[in-house]
């Protein structure tokens, strides 16, 4: 057996890279079942029904007030009317990666007497959870167009896809335009076939696609401007 230790963990939340301000993180994940036993049966009888997701995580709040920071972030999201993109990987970039989106149910800060000034939150996802995901990208500085390596993911899939873009960073640069593109050898026919909504400064978005999708996958940066922009990116095959 192998095991890792949870200082491997990283999470991303909206804009956030919440890794080094959480102490813990925690991702629940939740099928329904409904019992449809009648008269006729010997023993209770069920049958799946939805799947629900909650996310939580919590830590030590950074005094910092400068916009967008962690302490921003948070309050932002928890007043948004629309779902924030969260990417948690538990085992760290190279392993399970997580991906769904969010409504913030809570944002708690705590102070006590010997104690540091703490933050905690909870999010109920909506949609779908995929817990097959791979990191493309992690938190990378881009300052010019580049096309990323070629992410192998075994073989080609039929039924989509989602992409997770999270930009922590962004500084000088006009914007940048992030794809994904896809290739049946990893060397060449390179096509797109997920964009973004082009990054003008901190964001996060989802994009889910439907359709085949070949064995390997990378990401493109398309840079206007001097400066950089850091952001990870990943997907999940469906």
């Amino acid at each position: 057996m192998a095991f890792r230790n949870a200082q491997q963990a990283r999470v991303y939340v909206g804009i956030l890279g919440a890794s080094c301000y959480a102490r813990s993180a925690k991702f629940d994940s939740t099928t329904d079942t409904l019992d449809v036993t009648t008269l006729c049966d010997t023993a209770k009888v069920s049958i799946v029904d939805q799947e629900t997701s909650s996310f939580s995580v919590d830590g030590p709040l950074d005094v910092d007030a400068t916009t967008n920071g962690q302490y921003d972030a948070i309050a932002t999201i928890k007043a948004a009317t629309t779902p924030t993109p969260i990417t948690y990987m538990p085992l760290g970039t190279d392993g399970a990666v997580w991906l769904t989106e969010s409504n913030e149910t809570n944002f708690t800060t705590m102070a006590g007497i010997g104690a540091t000034v703490d933050w905690s939150m909870t999010a109920q996802t909506t949609g779908q959870t995929d817990l097959n995901g791979t990191v493309l990208d992690d938190n990378v500085a881009v300052t010019a167009t580049q096309n990323g390596s070629a992410i192998d993911g075994a073989a080609a899939t039929s039924n989509g896809a989602v992409f997770h873009l999270h930009v922590t960073a962004f500084t000088g640069i006009t914007s940048d335009d992030v794809t994904i593109e896809d290739s049946a050898t990893g060397s060449s026919g390179w096509a797109t076939i997920a964009t973004f909504t082009q990054a003008t400064g901190l964001t996060s978005q989802r994009v889910a696609i439907t359709g085949a999708v070949k064995q390997y996958v990378r990401v493109v940066d398309t840079v206007a401007g001097t400066g950089s922009i850091t952001r990870h990116v990943s997907m999940a095959r469906r």
